[in-house]
């Protein structure tokens, strides 16, 4: 029988490769990035290897031996940001009596890698095997999420919500488990992420008001914006025959994947004893977003609304705790004060308002334990100014990472009615690099940096020209009182455990600049000078050497004191090594759930712009 490319067994066979191509390279890369299992010192460049392989000009092969019998060799390529970066795709099994290759997959590559290495380093055999358990439900659910890609490539525009689309695909850059949500079925998966972009209808529990913990400005009334009128009479109705009164219960929103798999049985004591109510009735259509917690309105409205699912992703439960929230509401309003100070800012820094928020209390009133984050919403509202004039385009920066045969540059470049080459695209990036750095570098000063990671930050595109960015979740401002102490900045007095050590608050200026270092740099910006590489096939010194450009011509053209600019430059250009957030070794090394907080921890590399001076 003759299978057409139609074929639904052909279109899964395609998309399954896809998947396992795409993480099989942030694998690798994620290994020579932390030298996890000590990859650098147990493998080599084998030039002695070399015939097995076709290999381009720039490329080496990298020989990671298992066994006198067997080894794993690879291609890979100089990077600015690490020693070496897969060059390809794929991965193979190196006999050594024959010298032949076999191709490895994804989870093949990486037991032979754990079965040699990882048991002798230092990692509990459990926290091995879930590490196993998510790459093979990364690989399942990406591999569903490559359904709905190819379309999305065809059909992309610059519309808000389809960027967020392309930015949930690529989730955490460079992040083999990012896919992996864990709580969720194929069918869940289907349903809730935003690739698929269905629509979610919000289930609702009346919480009796005497549990109530809200923002300090929250406004009740905005809950209205969430329903059209029919929809606020049905939850009414949902009230009246449940014999409760809206003055004694508040109508909390939930995701309706919370509410059967996680609200029914956590909270099935407060249920028994009414102060907790479940409602039959499901109101107000919303689609997810890249975060998945955040959910946009059908018909593209001012108010989105933040919502915990209890799945875990990352090695953390997607909750929403009630510090997080008054955090968030305290990082809002240094971000606003900051502002007001800054000419530069005020022009290109837009805000959303995160303040009005509600939660579940206990009587305890314990900010730090679970539960009660598994119970809170947020409603997040865009600047009118920004979505009442169609003069403007949101573009997730995010999703400018995530293109690959077809790209939102091009689509850029076509608002502004240019043509597509190699020289514009490369003009372009250096707009938006030089904009973003300067953006970044403005907050420095102020001693605070938000978390620039691309899914907190959207570019906010005026007739197709670079007008700003808008900065969402707040509650991860990072401050270094020192600095925001000379700005004349009160300190936000953050909640934070004092019995463990805490990101917000940084005491010396390495710390305070890594953030920008990793999440700006590493994590956002190289993104999408990877994608951009791939997709039109460029020079990644050529686009290092404009984020160079960029930070150096900030830092000459502010107003920073000569002190602190002395030492940004010497942090940024003249330590021989940065900062580097680890992806793998902190899931291997976790402990317990880790509730909401995802497990991190720092590593080094060389200085990305020394490497790049050596790689010309």
């Amino acid at each position: 029988m003759v299978l057409s490319v139609e074929d639904p067994s052909i279109r899964s066979k395609n998309t399954y490769e896809k998947a396992e191509h795409h993480l099989i390279k942030d694998l690798i890369d994620a290994f020579l990035l932390e030298d996890l299992f000590s990859i650098n010192k147990n493998g080599r460049i084998a030039n002695g290897l070399r015939e097995l392989l076709h290999l381009e000009k720039g490329e080496s092969l990298f020989e990671v031996p298992l066994s006198e019998e067997q080894s794993i060799v690879f291609p890979v390529r100089l990077s600015a940001l690490q020693s070496y970066r897969l060059s390809r795709e794929c991965v193979y099994l190196l006999l050594n009596e024959t010298q032949t290759l076999k191709v490895l997959g994804l989870i093949e590559a990486a037991k032979l890698l754990i079965d040699a290495y990882g048991h002798t380093s230092g990692y509990s055999e459990d926290n091995l095997k879930q590490f196993l358990d998510e790459l093979t439900l990364a690989l399942k659910q990406t591999t569903v999420a490559y359904e709905k890609f190819e379309s999305l490539q065809e059909n992309q525009t610059l519309s808000f919500i389809k960027t967020e689309q392309l930015a949930s695909f690529r989730d955490r850059p460079f992040h083999p488990t990012s896919k992996a949500k864990e709580g969720w079925t194929e069918e869940d998966y289907r349903s809730y992420s935003p690739e698929f972009q269905q629509v979610v209808k919000l289930s609702w529990m009346a919480v009796h008001r005497d549990y109530i913990h809200a923002g300090k400005t929250a406004n009740e009334a905005l809950l209205n914006n969430l329903l059209n009128e029919q929809e606020k009479q049905q939850l009414e109705e949902a009230f009246q025959k449940e014999g409760i009164l809206k003055e004694d219960y508040f109508a909390m929103p939930l995701h309706p994947w919370q509410k059967t798999n996680i609200i029914a049985k956590l909270y099935q004591e407060e249920i028994d004893k009414k102060l907790c109510v479940l409602l039959d009735v499901q109101v107000g259509s919303y689609t997810a977003t890249s975060s998945l917690r955040s959910l946009a309105p059908v018909n593209d409205g001012a108010y989105h609304i933040k919502l915990p699912i209890g799945i875990s992703s990352l090695g953390a439960l997607r909750l929403m705790p009630t510090r997080y929230l008054i955090n968030g509401e305290k990082g809002q309003e240094l971000l606003e004060r900051t502002k007001e100070k800054d000419c530069y800012l005020k022009d290109h820094l837009f805000i959303c308002d995160e303040r009005n928020w509600w939660a579940f209390q206990e009587e305890d009133q314990n900010l730090f334990a679970d539960k009660p984050g598994h119970l809170t919403c947020q409603i997040r509202s865009y600047p009118s100014e920004l979505l009442n004039s169609c003069d403007y385009t949101l573009v997730s920066m995010a999703a400018l990472g995530a293109g690959k045969e077809d790209h939102l540059f091009s689509k850029w470049l076509h608002m502004q009615k240019k043509e597509v080459t190699q020289e514009s695209i490369i003009a372009l990036f250096e707009v938006l690099c030089r904009e973003f750095i300067t953006f970044a570098c403005r907050f420095l000063q102020y001693g605070i940096m938000p978390e620039l990671h691309g899914q907190n930050v959207i570019t906010v595109l005026k007739s197709g020209e670079l007008k700003g960015f808008l900065l969402r979740d707040h509650d991860t401002i990072r401050i270094y009182p020192e600095w925001m102490e000379k700005a004349d900045l009160e300190d936000p007095d953050y909640i934070i455990r004092k019995d463990t050590p805490n990101t917000l608050i940084n005491q010396n200026p390495e710390e305070f600049l890594s953030y920008f270092q990793t999440l700006a740099v590493e994590v956002n910006l190289y993104a999408v000078i990877d994608s951009l590489c791939s997709v039109y096939d460029l020079d990644e010194t050529a686009l290092w050497q404009i984020v160079k450009e960029s930070i150096v011509k900030t830092l000459q053209d502010s107003d920073f004191e000569a002190k602190h600019q002395e030492v940004i430059y010497h942090i940024l250009f003249l330590s021989e090594t940065w900062p580097v957030k680890r992806l793998l070794d902190p899931l291997l090394r976790r402990k317990g759930s880790g509730g909401g907080s995802m497990p991190s921890s720092i590593g080094k590399i060389n200085n990305p712009f020394q490497m790049m001076d050596q790689m010309k």
